[in-house]
C-alpha cells in the first residue's frame, strides 16, 4: 500500500483542487493517506467544484429572471398608468354624455312646439298655394 502526505490546511484559490506535499511554514499538518483515501478526497473535491459551478449557474439564472421580472413589473406599471388615464377619460365622457342627455330631455318639450309650428307653416303654405291656383 502506497502512502502519500496530504496537506489539510484550507487551500487558497491558486492551490484549489491540488494536493500539497510541501509546507510553506514549519508548522503544517501533514497526514499520511493511502491511495483509496486520496481518491476519495479527489472525488469529493471534484463534486464540490461541480456543485460550486452549478450554484454559480443558478445564481446567474436567478439574476436574469429577476431582471426580466423587474422589466415586466415596469411594463405593468406603464399599462396601469394607461388604464388609469383611460378610466378617467371614460368617466369624463360619461359625465358629458349625462349632461347632453339632460339637455336633450329639456329640449324635447320645445321640440313638440317646434313640430307644431312646422305643421302650422306647412298648412299655411298649402293654403297659399291653393289660393294662388284658384285665383
Amino acid at each position: 500500500m502506497i502512502l502519500d502526505l496530504v496537506d489539510f490546511r484550507p487551500s487558497s484559490g491558486e492551490h484549489r483542487g491540488q494536493d500539497s506535499c510541501e509546507s510553506s511554514s514549519g508548522s503544517s499538518s501533514l497526514v499520511k493517506l493511502d491511495v483509496a483515501a486520496q481518491a476519495h478526497i479527489t472525488k469529493h473535491r471534484k463534486l464540490q467544484e461541480d456543485l460550486t459551478d452549478e450554484m454559480v449557474d443558478l445564481a446567474r439564472q436567478l439574476k436574469e429572471r429577476s431582471l426580466l421580472m423587474n422589466k415586466s413589473i415596469q411594463n405593468t406599471e406603464r399599462v396601469m398608468q394607461i388604464l388609469d388615464s383611460t378610466e378617467k377619460a371614460v368617466e369624463q365622457s360619461l359625465a358629458s354624455t349625462g349632461q347632453a342627455n339632460t339637455q336633450a330631455m329639456a329640449t324635447s318639450n320645445t321640440s313638440c312646439f317646434t313640430w307644431f309650428l312646422m305643421f302650422l307653416m306647412t298648412c299655411i303654405f298649402v293654403i297659399v298655394v291653393l289660393l294662388i291656383k284658384v285665383t
